[in-house]
């Protein structure tokens, strides 16, 4: 069975990131944080996808947890989900710099979410590429 890990400090957010893959019938544990998500991955570094939130105890955690995890060697699928993304230009530019900066794979905007909507944006990782579930 795929398991995903999601951190975010955002009961919404989380809440429709599980029902989402519930509905796909993936595993998923939940950090509320950068630090406790680590840890989790630290223990578990099998997950098979990733979805991290930017914002949670600093401005950028989110990003700085997903470089040390893709640092590591993870081979899984890195996913953000961010309210910046609903910004306009930021998601081209994340397209290109992010891959580089944490091996993200795919990005998550927050608006969709938070009506219960995953929408699926490729990095340049990712382009041409179905969704990963």
């Amino acid at each position: 069975m795929k398991k995903v890990l999601i951190v975010d400090d955002n009961d919404r957010y989380a809440n429709n990131l599980k029902s989402y893959f519930d509905s796909k019938n993936i595993s998923s544990d939940r950090a509320v944080d950068a630090k406790e998500g680590y840890d989790l991955f630290s223990k578990n570094p099998n997950y098979d996808m990733i979805v991290s939130d930017v914002t949670m105890e600093t401005q950028t955690s989110g990003l700085w947890m997903m470089r040390q995890i893709y640092k590591s060697g993870y081979k899984g699928v890195l996913v953000i989900a961010s309210t910046g993304f609903d910004v306009f230009g930021v998601m081209p530019f994340s397209s290109l710099f992010l891959p580089w900066f944490c091996g993200l794979h795919w990005m998550i905007p927050k608006i969709p979410l938070k009506q219960g909507t995953v929408e699926w944006v490729p990095t340049a990782l990712s382009k041409g590429k179905s969704i990963p579930f």
